[in-house]
């Protein structure tokens, strides 16, 4: 890759965990906000991975992020539980709402955390996996600030969404992890920077019509149209209407407010198939259901039937072999940073 460079992820991970450590970041914080972003590169979701970084540090520099973030459980009811995320990276408030969740789920079946005053919590997927490799079913989701026109609008509604939803099989776990939009808004912005054109259908200009260029993209598009757009209000009222947390335009913007909170809530999720079905049981049946689909004939112009989460396990596989791509652009805005801040940055 010309002018850009490929790191193994350990490499990577350290680089990025000094980076957000030297922007004021505490060193456990720092730890889990640079696991979950290699993580996302790692399996292929350059959206979420480290290419967040830069805007990270920014907010961390300009006082948006909480340096030295203590969640805290400000009230709890059975299996219910809702979680402060003391303004701090949402990452750090998403693991102690996930762990969390698990162990109400180890006492109760069910364990439900939601989340009020957290920031950007990266990929959902992190969170609904961390409970699916203990054993239980996960479900993280999370709003954000606006960037998807309701459907038949043209103005920036709701944010993109996610969803993530994780079981466990008897080699490892299953995972779905979807934005609510079209696609996530990060690979509109990744797009831009990297000088590439985008897909028809993936974003609006400021009159609302469709355009390919990401540079003039004013809102992306709900996921298959009014579907899309009723998925996203849930995971808006699971997120941030069930939380006390910022809807809709109260959620403050991850890019051109760095020094504002967000004001972001989450919700997760964990349930233990042991009481129901029996967690070997459950485990057998669906890795069943998913050989069944990848079984299934290709049709025309494809190769083979995938199941969600195929492309991101390959990924993986490649890039745990081979490093993670960093192109030009974020390898540049990387390096850059590590000099502002006093950080020595890995030889390619």
């Amino acid at each position: 890759m010309s002018d850009g460079a490929k790191l193994l992820p350990a490499v990577l991970e350290r680089w990025t965990t000094e980076l957000l450590a030297a922007a004021g970041l505490e060193g456990e914080a720092a730890a889990t906000v640079s696991r979950t972003l290699v993580d996302a590169s790692l399996r292929g979701v350059d959206s979420h991975g480290v290419a967040r970084t830069p805007v990270y540090l920014e907010r961390l520099r300009a006082g948006g992020i909480n340096p030295r973030p203590r969640p805290r459980v400000e009230r709890e009811e059975g299996a219910l539980a809702l979680m402060h995320g003391d303004d701090g990276p949402g990452q750090v408030a998403g693991v102690a709402a996930t762990d969390h969740s698990i162990e109400l789920a180890r006492r109760y079946g069910v364990g439900v955390v939601a989340v009020r005053r957290s920031n950007h919590y990266g990929a959902a997927g992190f969170y609904a996996v961390r409970a699916a490799r203990a054993g239980l079913i996960g479900m993280s989701t999370t709003n954000s600030d606006p960037f998807v026109i309701p459907f038949g609008g043209r103005e920036a509604a709701l944010g993109t969404n996610p969803i993530a939803f994780a079981a466990p099989v008897p080699d490892g776990v299953w995972v779905l992890d979807m934005a609510t939009s079209q696609v996530a808004i990060n690979r509109i912005y990744n797009a831009r920077d990297e000088g590439r054109t985008i897909p028809s259908g993936w974003g609006v200009d400021a009159e609302g019509r469709d355009t390919t260029d990401p540079s003039v993209v004013a809102a992306g598009v709900p996921l298959g149209g009014y579907k899309g757009y009723g998925l996203a209000i849930m995971v808006e009222i699971l997120s941030a209407v069930l939380t006390g947390s910022g809807i809709t335009h109260g959620v403050g913007r991850l890019y051109g407010a760095e020094a504002e909170a967000q004001d972001v809530g989450h919700f997760h999720l964990a349930l233990d198939p042991g009481p129901l079905v029996g967690a070997g049981p459950f485990a057998e049946r669906l890795a069943a259901l998913l050989a069944d689909l990848s079984a299934s004939p290709a049709g025309s112009g494809s190769d083979e039937v995938l199941v969600p989460g195929d492309p991101e396990e390959r990924a993986a596989a490649e890039r745990a072999r081979s490093g993670i791509p960093l192109p030009a652009f974020l390898w540049s805005s990387l390096r850059q940073a590590s000099e502002e801040l006093g950080v020595e940055a890995p030889e390619p």
